[in-house]
């Protein structure tokens, strides 16, 4: 029996390790998502009620399983002893087999308040996103809406963006560019799409000094030389640019008109270069000028982004009476995104996600997929960082166990 004992436990430990992760894995990837949605959701909250807060990124968990087994015998004696003899004083052996398993997770966060975290947080988005974002399925409204704060001059609710504003927003105008996009994505009217465009960096250069060696050296660098007429040569770099292409017949729809006409675009083409840009063009209805072969958009930084998907937080009537918010402007996220507040000790039973904060619930309806939609755009996203900086905070590591 002893012996039966040990060898099932030794041949346990061979699966221990690979049960113990089907066990474990699943349930610390959902631990870390409802946690980082949960850190998201009270961030935009927070932002309603012009407060700030500290977040942690879970940098590393790891996990170490242990089985210990152990096998004894113990005798049972006999008293009084019946003869001289010690070893004669017991007359059976009972065996005695354990067997225990411990999981001790380390977990390492990372608070976000160094500089370089920062300045992630308010560098606005790159275009080498916005192409990302181009050729994958996220609806175009929703990229707009969120992402973008001023296209061909044409606010998007500027002053909703940020903090200590109370001018009305000005983004019927946007919102109307953003649902004339949807159409014209849906019916095939015109699409988004990336285009490699040689950029010339210097030049003219003397063909004869266009050798070998300085073709193989400018490639090292990411340039290259191409003729530019019979006896010079120039620089040249190729770059992907961002392009709005008119299908052939599309020219003259309703909804590429309207657009052409809300942005003071040049009519009729059958592209249109998108550049980015710090500032922008003025408000085309407010100091009109020439139409423009060009989008010109200014995208925004995480916490624009934020915060203006802030507005879409709802405040119970008890702290909007006593001016713990400013005012409303939750129109400008409608069907865009929306948190809801309720009372009470445990959260909706419709919640897909919500956090506590003032003694309300603040929750994202499951059955509203915008939100929802809206909601993971900015969890990924906001794990991008827009600047290429390595630098990251200092550590925080928990031992969780003994």
């Amino acid at each position: 029996m002893l012996v039966a004992a040990c060898a099932a436990a030794s041949l346990g430990g061979c699966g221990f390790g690979p049960k113990a992760i089907e066990k474990t894995h699943g349930r610390y990837a959902e631990s870390v998502r409802r946690v980082e949605e949960e850190q998201l959701l009270r961030q935009l909250v927070l932002l309603r009620y012009n407060e700030t807060s500290v977040n942690f990124d879970i940098a590393n968990i790891a996990s170490q399983y242990e089985l210990a087994a152990t096998a004894e015998a113990r005798p049972f004696f006999v008293a009084p002893n019946p003869s001289t003899d010690i070893f004669r004083t017991f007359t059976s052996i009972l065996p005695d087999v354990s067997l225990s398993g411990s999981n001790r997770p380390t977990i390492t966060l990372i608070p976000n308040t160094d500089g370089g975290s920062v300045r992630r947080y308010l560098t606005p988005i790159t275009l080498e996103t916005l192409i990302f974002l181009t050729q994958t399925s996220w609806p175009v409204d929703t990229v707009l809406r969120v992402w973008v704060e001023r296209l061909n001059g044409v606010p998007n609710a500027v002053q909703a963006s940020g903090p200590g504003s109370d001018d009305p927003p000005d983004y019927e105008r946007f919102l109307r560019l953003t649902e004339l996009f949807r159409n014209v994505q849906r019916q095939e009217l015109a699409a988004i799409r990336t285009e490699e465009q040689f950029t010339e960096i210097g030049g003219p250069i003397p063909s004869e000094s266009v050798t070998a060696a300085a073709m193989v050296e400018a490639a090292k660098g990411g340039f290259e030389y191409r003729p530019r007429d019979a006896r010079t040569w120039s620089l040249v770099r190729k770059e992907k640019h961002l392009i709005v292409g008119v299908n052939p017949g599309a020219e003259k729809s309703p909804e590429m008109l309207e657009i052409e006409k809300l942005l003071n675009l040049v009519p009729g083409l059958s592209r249109y270069d998108v550049a980015v840009s710090n500032r922008g063009s003025p408000d085309p209805e407010k100091y009109p000028g020439p139409p423009a072969k060009e989008l010109h958009l200014v995208p925004r930084s995480t916490a624009q982004a934020e915060y203006f998907l802030s507005n879409g937080v709802e405040a119970p009537n008890e702290h909007v009476c006593a001016g713990l918010v400013s005012s409303d402007n939750s129109a400008i996220t409608e069907g865009l995104f929306a948190v809801h507040s309720s009372a009470g000790h445990k959260p909706p039973a419709n919640a897909f996600v919500a956090v506590r904060y003032r003694g309300y619930w603040f929750y994202i309806d499951d059955r509203d997929q915008e939100s929802k939609i809206t909601f993971a755009l900015m969890f990924h996203l906001s794990k991008l960082d827009f600047t290429r900086d390595p630098l990251r905070g200092p550590a925080l590591t928990l031992p969780v166990g003994r």
